[in-house]
């Protein structure tokens, strides 16, 4: 509708109010002053709905745009909660004690959750962005879709301790920036006295500043078109302020859902929380629920041998029984995925 037609139309709607009002013998409103308000309503929620995708479009046009991926550099695999769904447990991976949660179920009845249930994690690279691609398990059950926010946490300190991450809630078919969110530490206090840690009682602010994205400084996701449960993140090099190193990791949330509140370890204790594994005295999960990530990767540096809290465990292929091992699993030490025997 034309900007003209519009204001004509609520000029006749207003017309109508004010009739409506004299006509009107007691000081309630009349049916008809109820319809003409809900069709200005009507009217002013088109003009915002219509407004905002173009809103969208002028800040993506000011914003460095990121490419297709290039290829896959690193792919982290996280643990599967599905091999137990069933049961309504997770068999491993939850470590509530250093900030790693393998929690893809809802509160007390452990409904799991696939669409919160990480399975892998590409990383790769160009001269302007990093591109994650986080797969999940499957849609979500009930309601069909990918329906948490998905984000990438950075530690550029090397210290534990995340300092930048980017969400996003609901990605579009192409890169866009609707619904991208990035948030910084402005006291650098996420991860409390001792970064990955849990630290009871610790009352932090956690990601405190929202990031506003201007120029080279962008982040875009989207739905990876090889994959219907695919989320792609890229986050441009100057978001990152061109980093030579920093460890990353990935979340899935759909719980708390409170970048203030991390590390969530932090902010309540086991009992608080709950627990996934069903030998645990604190099962079944309880606030801290429908939730996963993972382990941090590094960039730029050397993982065998290096420890930082929070970085995935990796042990170097060793020549054995005339057998070695081609992948480690990431994040599980001593653990093989690819042998290789002469």
């Amino acid at each position: 509708m034309s900007t003209s037609k519009k204001a004509l139309l609520i000029l006749f709607v207003g017309i109508w109010i004010i009739q409506a009002a004299a006509c009107s013998s007691s000081g309630d409103k009349s049916s008809n002053e109820i319809e003409a308000e809900k069709t200005l309503q009507a009217i002013y929620a088109d003009e915002t709905a219509q407004a905002e995708p173009e809103i969208i479009e002028e800040v993506q046009a000011a914003l460095l745009m990121p490419v297709e991926p290039p290829e896959t550099e690193r792919t982290l695999k996280d643990f599967d909660s599905s091999i137990r769904a069933s049961e309504n447990r997770a068999v491993s991976g939850d470590k509530f004690l250093d900030n790693l949660y393998e929690r893809p179920f809802t509160s007390q009845e452990m409904i799991y959750q696939p669409d919160l249930d990480i399975f892998t994690v590409d990383f790769s690279n160009d001269e302007n962005f990093f591109y994650f691609t986080i797969t999940l398990y499957g849609m979500n059950p009930d309601e069909w879709g990918l329906n948490g926010m998905y984000g990438v946490e950075f530690d550029r300190t090397k210290t534990g301790r995340g300092d930048l991450i980017v969400w996003v809630e609901n990605p579009q078919e192409d890169w866009s920036v609707e619904n991208v969110s990035v948030f910084a530490d402005k006291n650098g206090d996420v991860g409390g006295p001792q970064p990955i840690v849990a630290d009871a009682g610790f009352k932090g602010s956690g990601y405190d500043t929202r990031v506003e994205l201007e120029g080279n400084k962008s982040a875009f996701a989207r739905i990876s078109p090889d994959d219907p449960v695919a989320i792609q993140i890229a986050v441009s090099r100057d978001l990152l302020d061109n980093p030579a190193e920093f460890l990353w990791g990935a979340w899935a949330d759909n719980g708390l859902k409170n970048e203030t509140m991390l590390d969530y370890n932090d902010a309540m204790g086991p009992g608080e929380a709950g627990s996934p594994i069903n030998t645990d005295d604190n099962y079944p999960l309880n606030a801290l629920y429908n939730l996963d990530n993972t382990c941090r990767l590094p960039y730029g540096f050397e993982q065998v041998g290096t420890h930082i809290p929070g970085m995935c465990i990796s042990v170097p292929p060793i020549q054995k029984a005339n057998c070695y091992c081609a992948k480690w699993v990431v994040g599980i030490a001593k653990v093989c995925d690819v042998w290789v025997c002469d």
